[in-house]
């Protein structure tokens, strides 16, 4: 994967379920073409020269997991991104703050009774793991734009967490999960099956509690914000080549 830091030519799929949550990316990708796919509405053009599709996935593992297998159909892909909002399941975690996870699960899925970890599915891991290289990299864009972040695993179900006694169900079957949304498990599992790299980067938007509707409502525009900066940061430092001191020995 670093060697798509020597690339001339980089295409990057990215994938955000709701027109609230890429809005503010899309206004950077120039020229901007739309187009439908199978009902998915995709935005192609540049960003800092790299070469960028963005499709809106609609909610829910089976729409995100659409939308990713139109993306890595459609063209070569060095990499896949979904970003978005997710609810927090760490107390430290607040609207605004940017989670960067470095695997996910699902939170909906029992195979338990087959001898499986809660969360897996049969023939795949317990875990996807991120793109450790791309998580890194997006780290260093993190740090620098000063934003609150954490690390972890996050989960992902076809269920809006809003009532306090579902988020303590989460956090006692997955004690390390800090953020749980609905659809980067299913895109990472599609990523999984197709060999292709994936990031995930999402902004918290709510706690996962009895406010979370109220509180998605009101900070959705600024979590949209929030990593689509990180974005647009680390797309720059792709095509600047630039890697901050702070990984330096990591890139080497």
């Amino acid at each position: 994967m670093k060697n798509i830091l020597l690339k001339k030519n980089v295409t990057i799929g990215i994938i955000g379920a709701l027109d609230k949550e890429i809005a503010s990316l899309r206004n950077y990708i120039q020229p901007l073409k739309r187009t439908k796919v199978y009902n998915k509405t995709l935005y192609i053009g540049k960003l800092y020269n790299i070469n960028i599709i963005l499709i809106k996935s609609g909610i829910g593992k089976v729409a995100s997991s659409v939308a990713c297998t139109i993306l890595l159909n459609l063209c070569k892909l060095d990499l896949i991104i979904n970003i978005g909002t997710a609810g927090s399941l760490n107390m430290e975690l607040i609207p605004g703050n940017i989670v960067l996870p470095n695997s996910t699960c699902y939170h909906d899925v029992d195979l338990t009774v087959f001898g499986y970890s809660l969360g897996q599915i049969q023939n795949f891991p317990k875990l996807f793991l991120v793109n450790n290289f791309m998580m890194r990299l997006a780290e260093t864009c993190i740090i620098k734009s000063k934003i609150k972040y954490k690390t972890d695993l996050i989960i992902s179900g076809d269920s809006f967490i809003s009532k306090i006694e579902s988020r303590k169900i989460l956090k006692k079957n997955f004690p390390t999960a800090i953020a749980v949304d609905m659809e980067s498990t299913a895109i990472a599992q599609v990523c999984y099956q197709f060999k292709k790299p994936f990031l995930i980067i999402k902004s918290i938007s709510d706690s996962s509690d009895n406010y979370a509707v109220s509180k998605f409502e009101q900070f959705v525009t600024l979590a949209s914000k929030q990593f689509s900066k990180i974005i647009r940061d680390l797309l720059y430092n792709l095509y600047t080549r630039n890697i901050p001191k702070i990984h330096q020995n990591y890139f080497k």
